[in-house]
């Protein structure tokens, strides 16, 4: 139920809009969409500026950092993450809490929740940068089941990792246009909940302990009333954390196509992999036999294959603000375990742009 929250608010906002109404034909006001001007011919005289037409479809809000702004602009945004884990995998394999209890674990995990809150700034000083900070609140719940207790839960909840990023426009040629962006991840997460002495494992943990740096790029093309685009991004942590460990390379990429319904409603489809490697040193801090899998720095890594449909609507009466969402499943994953596989995810989100 607490999961559907988030869902029905969505759709009741969008039932709300519907009834108030907009014509198919509103000209939706986006970023970067100019209005024409036709000189008249006739010497003194000129024509009323046309009305704006409706643009192609902006990319799924699961694309990262997928837009730039025009000069002087400012973005601001919030977006709602849950991602919901279940089950152990080894490889593409499912294993039981029995069978991992049969080995030399005393804990297994049965699932885990995560909510990420975000906030996000932007602003483009000139047309060829846009400087963007995201300040993210995440919640955690991780239950697991013991040999000797049973099932027990742990919960942890405070400031994540803040990100800081420069978006360039690279190459603009007809319908289609790319962008590349770096950024840095600061360590502003805490690496110690639990306390020293018997530390939550790594699933509870806000951060990574690390300076992270980060690149992508982005390609969109736009035609009418369709829209498609391609997008890849790395994640590396810079040296070691305070307890002596460092969390492994991201890397992530997105295929995705988007098509106009009517007006400002858009619909998506999109389709992303991903790729974490294992933690480098560990946390000696974490008990192995005690704590489980989640304690385990060798069973962090694995490769992931996801489908994500998804909806945006752009709100011609409100200039510039934009809702969307996108539900992803996983259709194939690998992973180094025994670790808990993915299960769905949602993300939702608001932006205005002024």
């Amino acid at each position: 139920i607490r999961v559907l929250r988030p869902i029905a608010s969505c759709m009741a906002l969008l039932t709300i809009l519907a009834s108030v109404g907009w014509a198919a034909d509103d000209p939706i006001d986006l970023p970067g969409d100019t209005a024409s001007i036709d000189e008249a011919t006739s010497a003194g005289t000129q024509s009323a500026p046309t009305e704006p037409s409706i643009s192609s479809p902006p990319a799924p809000i699961g694309v990262r950092l997928a837009e730039a702004l025009a000069a002087h602009q400012l973005r601001l945004a919030y977006s709602f993450e849950r991602v919901r884990h279940q089950g152990l995998q080894v490889g593409g394999s499912d294993r039981s809490q029995t069978e991992v209890l049969a080995g030399i674990y005393r804990q297994a995990p049965t699932d885990l929740d995560i909510t990420v809150h975000e906030i996000q700034l932007a602003f483009a000083p000139h047309d060829r940068v846009t400087l963007v900070v995201e300040v993210p609140f995440l919640e955690k719940e991780l239950r697991r089941i013991d040999v000797d207790t049973g099932r027990f839960q742990d919960q942890t909840d405070g400031i994540g990792d803040i990100a800081f990023a420069i978006v360039v426009p690279f190459i603009r040629k007809g319908h289609e246009s790319s962008q590349v962006h770096v950024g840095v991840k600061a360590p502003t997460g805490s690496i110690r909940r639990g306390g020293d002495e018997v530390r939550l494992p790594y699933d509870l943990q806000l951060g990574n302990g690390t300076w992270d740096l980060e690149w992508g790029w982005t390609y969109r093309g736009e035609w009418d009333w369709l829209g498609w685009g391609a997008a890849v991004n790395g994640h590396h942590p810079v040296g070691t954390n305070g307890l002596h460990y460092r969390e492994g390379s991201r890397f992530d990429a997105s295929l995705w196509s988007m098509a106009r319904i009517f007006g400002g409603l858009s619909a998506s489809l999109r389709l992303s992999a991903h790729k974490q490697n294992n933690i480098r040193g560990r946390d000696r801090s974490l008990d192995l036999e005690l704590q489980g899998p989640s304690a385990n720095d060798k069973a962090r890594g694995g490769f992931r294959v996801e489908v994500h449909p998804g909806m945006t609507l752009e709100i011609p009466r409100l200039h510039h603000q934009r809702l969307s969402f996108e539900f992803g499943l996983p259709i194939h994953q690998d992973l180094d375990g025994p670790q808990l596989a993915r299960e769905w995810s949602l993300k939702a989100g608001w932006q205005w742009v002024f």
